[in-house]
């Protein structure tokens, strides 16, 4: 290390004719350069090239030249510009969170009526296409997921992976971008690839990623080029290289593409976010990423992941039968979506149940505190008393129902519903619903119930004329309640 690179300020040594003959970090970070791009360059020059017009805050005579030194207030302002791009990311991470819980609202009415309607007699034709709508639903709950979960951050689910699934997913994904920009994808995958351990998709996201970088360097010099994907392994590591035809990477820029914020693009498409994340991704996953040629022409990456020590996924298991349904009990649904609610009344009508539905957990309130119940299913995120408060007004008033409650939630991955989870140990199903998994959840409790009696036996003498005192207060400000449950399917919904 230079003695410049000790300079708390950005620092350049210039010659007896202005040249830079040494610079710092923190210099090369003012003029957005590389440090070994600045020796030569007229300090002159520079300071014109800077956007913010640049000036030495001090020029500090040498026996070979000078050392100028910069005000840091230029890199304030760019840690200003870094901060801005973070607070957006963060806004936009929340913005995701409510946009994916919306989603599977949606998708779980259209999920539950395709799995309804498939249960039923239908022409082959009609089946086939109902079946497609379905695949289709699951496959968009799928991205929605990925994308909260990449947006909140943290590890995901590992799993046992092969990387040419992973490559030929990933490759099919952009195979229409490609075609309509007349790239051409080459494949040249080794056979036999040992298999990998990781996030499906969050390592799909980096592919994704350099396929993309890859399409826009080549679009950006002409309107047809060349992107390949070679895939190998050595003793203990699967090698994944992306290769293209664009311009290339300049020398001195083949470390900074990976730092966060720099892009190369100037029209404004880039974050400079992209390149950096995969590194990190890669680095979760003991894995690394670097730039092996250059150009021009062209670029090569290449990723390196190491071998999984487990055994290849097993083929996949012939799906359980369908489930049996609960019958001859009381069900309470309280859910504000209006299409989810009636696909979950669906999912317990018949067989003698009786299914009652509310809209909002304040009026679900004082039904639950006076009648019995067998099964109360419940969304957690809701306007008005949403699911958790609902819990803890049970729990106050008439804690041996809490057993009997199984949640569904658009919001499995926010931290105070993790956290409310792990607390009460209540079972919760992940939206959008998956109609087999919900009657097989239901099943369970109901059945736990009837084989361990003490869980859900009545309270105690004192529990039980606290909640005596309780149904007989609800039942004489609210005396249309029983009467109005009279029905085998009961609606409640709050008057606008």
């Amino acid at each position: 290390m230079e003695w410049i690179d000790t300079v708390p300020l950005p620092a350049l040594r210039v010659d007896a004719q202005g040249r830079v003959a040494a610079a710092n970090r923190l210099a090369a970070k003012l003029f957005d350069r590389a440090p070994a791009a600045l020796l030569t360059r007229l300090a002159a020059e520079l300071r014109r090239e800077d956007p913010q017009g640049t000036s030495p805050a001090a020029e500090i005579p040498l026996a070979d030249g000078t050392l100028l030194l910069f005000h840091e207030g230029a890199l304030v302002s760019g840690l200003q510009q870094q901060v801005y791009h973070l607070s957006r990311l963060a806004s936009a991470g929340r913005l995701v969170a409510v946009v994916v819980h919306e989603i599977n609202n949606a998708l779980s009415g259209i999920i539950g009526y395709a799995q309804y309607l498939l249960a039923q007699p239908l022409p082959p034709d009609a089946h086939r296409d109902l079946a497609r709508v379905h695949e289709e639903a699951l496959r968009t709950a799928r991205v929605a997921q990925n994308l909260l979960r990449f947006s909140r951050g943290g590890r995901g689910d590992r799993s046992i992976l092969r990387p040419d699934d992973l490559v030929a997913r990933c490759a099919e994904l952009k195979r229409r971008d490609f075609a309509l920009r007349s790239i051409k994808l080459e494949f040249d995958v080794a056979p036999d690839l040992p298999p990998i351990e990781g996030d499906e998709a969050l390592l799909s996201q980096v592919l994704i990623n350099l396929l993309t970088n890859a399409q826009q360097s080549i679009s950006a010099v002409r309107n047809c080029g060349n992107v390949s994907i070679r895939a190998r392994s050595t003793r203990r590591r699967v090698i994944i290289e992306v290769t293209d035809d664009g311009p290339g990477i300049p020398a001195h820029l083949r470390e900074r593409v990976f730092e966060p914020f720099f892009t190369s693009r100037h029209d404004g498409s880039g974050t400079g976010l992209g390149l950096t994340l995969c590194r990190e991704i890669l680095r979760d996953h003991s894995g690394e990423i670097r730039i092996t040629r250059r150009g021009p022409p062209g670029a090569t990456l290449r990723l390196s992941l190491p071998a999984a020590t487990a055994a290849p996924p097993a083929p996949l298991a012939p799906p359980p039968p369908r489930p049996l349904p609960i019958s001859g009990k009381r069900v309470v649904i309280v859910e504000d979506e209006p299409s989810l609610r009636e696909v979950l009344t669906r999912s317990f009508t018949g067989h003698d149940n009786h299914v009652i539905t509310f809209a909002d957990g304040e009026d679900a309130l004082p039904y639950l505190l006076s009648e019995s119940v067998d099964l109360v299913i419940s969304d957690m995120r809701r306007p008005g008393l949403d699911g958790i408060r609902l819990y803890e007004e049970i729990a106050r008033t008439r804690p041996s129902l809490l057993r009997r409650i199984l949640f569904v939630t658009g919001d499995a991955l926010g931290k105070e519903t993790a956290a409310f989870l792990r607390r009460s140990r209540t079972v919760a199903l992940r939206k959008p619903l998956d109609l087999d998994e919900l009657v097989r959840a239901a099943r369970a409790i109901v059945e736990q119930r009837e084989q361990q009696g003490e869980l859900f036996a009545p309270p105690d003498a004192k529990e039980a004329d606290a909640e005596g005192a309780a149904a007989a207060a609800v039942r004489a400000a609210t005396p249309s309640v029983t009467a109005a449950a009279a029905g085998p399917i009961v609606e409640r919904e709050r008057e606008a």
